[in-house]
């Protein structure tokens, strides 16, 4: 694909992500301007995204956005209703056209319809929001308007005046008169606080007085109360609210007649008149830059602050010629590069929780075609990693959940056969580990059957007959090119078809996979990434004349010892009974001669809450805390302890790998047991 259409395929991918947040608003009870807005936002989104896809040459990805278009547009026209199985079929359209579109990224052929799973119940939505007999309601003509106002409004506009008037809703009307000069910037801010508290349905101008230089206009607001407080009115503009339109007015031979108009469900419960997180209250304008161009600018900054770093160290030479003064200035200049450096960070970044959005629909379409009741859980979506590799992850994590839940979970008679519940479960997590972003996909189903694949693997010559084999080399056989213990494969996903290419895309980001299981009591499939660079709250501390730090997310304690310790001691800590090594004996360091009297406990969280290590760090002393700017230098690749650096003004602070340095202490720890 050319590279000019970089820009192009950020935006849709953007699109795509602002579509599944609107989605999310409509699964929760809203007010019903609020569901407006979300099924407006999502219109525009298809809308633009099948001119995207015109503008990049994928004729049949237009006609199928086109068609996702006309099912908002049903919405939005008040003749769909906003109900669980509809949600469910538009995250289903979504998902297919956001997967078609990375297919077409990647270079595939556009298949002939990207909703062909979906044409029937797409097709049953059509019918259902079509009028009987071609007949249309309009309701206008309750307005209390004057004709030719009422001549002004657009068919979309007639449509939603009879959706809300069906649903209960008064109508009101705001006038208002506004300078000529700031009039396009009050209107913006009146119709912004006027659509918190209720639908805007139109915006109408009015005839002004003659001897008047100002504009007069007339918003039409779809709210069960209107605040005139809450509007924000100047002096001189003369706002006044208005009753337009009453529900009760409705003719009851209107109100009992079945007809197709229908305006979404009002919430059960009306909220504040606020707008949720995924509704924009206002445009925000979005730049985009070539990540090349990202990439100068940090290592500009890098540049900058390795001069801040000597006219540090220069100022502390000079230290009391002009004062504290110059090393504050210094303090504050530091402060602030790192707050940049952090800025450029977050625009590389993107929340966990934007793939687990995207896994949802997903296995709620699979549990409803399998017949395979799932209790799905996130955990873990407020972590953040870099946008290039979400993309990159998407594919095989997907993959890995349709196994599963094809393989993996049982269906409800076999699970209550087992006594287990009818409902399988199914958990995704996300941790920091390390420098890692670890992610867990859990199951409570069958397991992996360790039996039929070590004789698939003796057939396939992988494995050699009469020699044993560990868990762990069997689970990791399964990672292996064309290895499956599947005679066909299935139309979801085939355990073992596959994975390879899962693991190859996992190793070429870095990263790792490992897979556990027991047999009918589930599987455990891990993801670990490497972090490229990221923020890190550190523990400073100090051994012999080097300084390190500790990511404060493993530190449990620092505490004080009255005499000095040597590493093989053993210490308590908060009522519990611990060993403690030297971190100089951890890194290869020599030891001081007097012991150390600072410990630092860290703690290593198992599987379980129980299942956790913890143990005591002997340093020479404790520096203080700071937020570091940490990069994953790749020549640090393989070195043991140590997890990145940090530019300071004395050189490169190390971080330290927790849970490495822990396994560095337990070896340095059994090696004085056995007197090595």
């Amino acid at each position: 694909m050319e590279p000019s259409f970089d820009d192009v395929w950020a935006e849709c991918e953007d699109l795509f992500a602002q579509a599944r947040e609107q989605l999310t608003t409509l699964k929760t009870p809203q007010p019903a301007h609020v569901i407006q807005a979300s099924v407006n936002a999502l219109f525009r989104t298809t809308h633009t995204l099948k001119g995207m896809a015109g503008m990049l040459g994928f004729p049949r990805f237009s006609q199928a956005a086109h068609r996702m278009e006309d099912i908002f547009d049903l919405m939005r026209q008040g003749r769909l209703r906003s109900t669980d199985s509809l949600i469910e079929t538009l995250e289903s359209g979504i998902q297919a056209l956001e997967s078609g579109l990375a297919g077409l990224r990647r270079g595939q052929p556009e298949p002939d319809d990207y909703l062909h799973a979906l044409r029937r119940r797409l097709g049953e939505l059509e019918a259902l929001a079509r009028p009987p007999e071609g007949a249309v309601l309009d309701l206008t003509s309750l307005l209390d308007l004057p004709p030719d106002v009422l001549k002004a409004l657009s068919e979309y506009e007639r449509t939603r005046v009879t959706a809300v008037l069906l649903a209960g809703i008064p109508i009101h009307g705001i006038r208002v008169r506004l300078d000529l000069r700031t009039f396009d910037e009050r209107l913006r801010a009146l119709s912004e606080a006027a659509g918190a508290q209720g639908e805007l349905i139109s915006t109408l101008p009015l005839e002004a007085p003659e001897d008047q230089e100002e504009l007069c206009f007339l918003l039409l607001i779809a709210a069960q109360v209107l605040e005139i407080q809450g509007l924000g009115a100047l002096p001189g503009e003369g706002l006044e609210v208005l009753e337009l339109a009453d529900p009760e007015r409705i003719p009851a031979s209107l109100r009992s007649e079945p007809i197709a108009l229908s305006a979404p469900a009002p919430a059960t419960e009306a909220p504040q008149p606020s707008l949720p997180a995924g509704v924009a209250s206002q445009d925000v304008e979005v730049l985009r830059l070539p990540a090349q161009r990202v990439e100068e600018l940090e290592a500009r900054l890098m540049a900058v602050a390795q001069v801040r770093d000597s006219a540090s160290q220069v100022l502390r030479q000079l230290q009391g010629a002009g004062g504290d003064r110059p090393l504050v200035m210094m303090g504050e200049m530091e402060t602030g590069l790192l707050e940049v450096q952090k800025s450029l960070l977050q625009m590389r970044m993107v929340k966990v929780e934007s793939l687990f959005r995207r896994i949802e629909p997903m296995v709620k379409a699979l549990s409803r075609d399998m017949g395979k009741p799932v209790r799905l859980s996130f955990q873990g979506g407020d972590l953040e990693l870099e946008r290039s590799l979400l993309g990159r992850l998407t594919d095989p994590f997907l993959h890995l959940v349709r196994n599963a839940l094809d393989h993996g979970l049982e269906g409800s008679s076999e699970r209550l056969a087992q006594g287990k519940a009818e409902t399988g479960s199914l958990k995704i997590s996300a941790s920091q580990r390390g420098r890692n972003l670890r992610f867990d996909i859990r199951d409570d189903g069958r397991g992996f059957d360790l039996a039929r694949i070590e004789a698939r693997g003796i057939a396939m010559g992988l494995l050699k007959a009469g020699q044993a084999h560990s868990s762990e080399d069997l689970h990791r056989l399964t990672l292996e090119p064309g290895f499956s213990t599947q005679e066909r494969a299935s139309q979801i996903s085939g355990r073992g078809v596959g994975m390879d290419v899962v693991r190859s895309e996992v190793e070429g980001m870095g990263g790792e996979i490992q897979i556990s299981s027991e047999l009918n009591r589930g599987s455990l499939v891990r993801l670990s990434l490497p972090l490229s660079r990221a923020v890190v709250g550190c523990l400073k501390v100090r051994c012999g004349h080097q300084d390190f730090g500790i990511p404060l997310s493993h530190v449990l304690r620092i505490q004080a010892s009255p005499a000095g310790l040597t590493g093989g001691s053993r210490v308590e800590v908060l009522g519990e009974d611990l060993p403690m090594e030297s971190l100089q004996a951890c890194l290869g360091l020599p030891e001081p001669a007097g012991g150390q009297r600072l410990l630092v406990v860290l703690r290593q969280q198992g599987a379980t809450v129980n299942a956790s290590l913890e143990i005591a760090l002997g340093v020479d002393e404790v520096v203080g805390r700071a937020d570091l700017l940490l990069r994953s230098l790749p020549e640090l690749a393989h070195a043991p302890g140590i997890m990145g650096g940090s530019l300071q003004e004395q050189g490169i602070l190390w971080v330290l790998d927790p849970e490495a340095v822990m396994g560095l202490a337990m070896d340095s720890l059994m090696r004085r047991v056995a007197g090595v």
